[in-house]
């Protein structure tokens, strides 16, 4: 009989004879980063048949844990929510799993697919000509050609070489505008879908504008009646200084 409150993880792969202790707890971690108010959520048991883990939500925060649920359920998730969710149907799928999360009256609110979740394209590396963009944050080496670390938000390219003549030109640029790098990178494309360089050979560089694109089109206009009335100038200036047609 379900607790006031109460809420269960079942797990199709496992009973509670067959769930290792260490990924139980593994489970347990993430589904209290899942919903949050962890000092008002408290783990209760493991029903039998398929693994249920059974917990139960302090009355007071109940409204509050089942918006955030609701919150996952519905595409809006706050973003340590987002990432235990991903993580939780990271493990199933390790362990050829599926799992759904149900409510206090036994609805299911998040299911989590698990093993039968699409798979992401997986192809293998290869290298392509082509530009990164940031800052430099880092220059150094002690063989015969150098290392740059080059920073784009919350993305750091490391594995960058280049000569040490080059090297030298970029040094005054060091935590200073952005740079734009060409060359030769070798991508791979992770499980998750995104790209990630295992190294990139740096044959030039540009230092990029950071001029508002605002004040850039508005000098250009001033010049130009004709493209005063150009509504596309901003979409085709745009193109240009995201390099759209190279890899980054």
């Amino acid at each position: 009989m379900r607790k006031p409150n109460e809420y269960t993880f079942r797990i199709d792969a496992f009973t509670p004879d067959t769930l290792p202790m260490s990924r139980l707890a593994q489970y347990i971690s993430a589904l209290a980063e899942l919903v949050g108010s962890k000092d008002a959520t408290h783990f209760d048991r493991v029903f039998k048949g398929s693994a249920k883990l059974a917990w139960r939500v302090e009355d007071q925060d109940a409204p509050k844990v089942e918006r955030r649920l609701l919150a996952i359920r519905t595409g809006q998730p706050a973003k340590d929510a987002e990432r235990a969710f991903k993580s939780i149907d990271d493990m199933l799928a390790e362990d050829n799993a599926i799992a759904e999360l149900m409510s206090p009256t036994g609805d299911v609110v998040i299911p989590f697919p698990g093993r039968t979740r699409p798979k992401s394209l997986v192809f293998p590396a290869f290298t392509q000509a082509g530009s990164i963009d940031g800052q430099v944050v880092s220059i150094g080496g002690r063989d015969k050609s150098a290392h740059v670390i080059l920073q784009d938000g919350p993305i750091a390219y490391s594995n960058i070489e280049l000569k040490r003549d080059v090297a030298r030109l970029l040094a005054p640029y060091l935590y200073g505008p952005k740079i734009r790098l060409f060359g030769s990178g070798r991508w791979e494309r992770t499980l998750d879908g995104s790209w990630k360089l295992l190294r990139f050979s740096v044959d030039r560089y540009d230092v990029l504008d950071d001029t508002p694109l605002a004040e850039v089109i508005a000098d250009i206009r001033s010049l130009s009646p004709a493209l005063a009335r150009d509504e596309n100038v901003y979409d085709e200036l745009m193109d240009l200084r995201l390099g759209k047609d190279e890899i980054h």
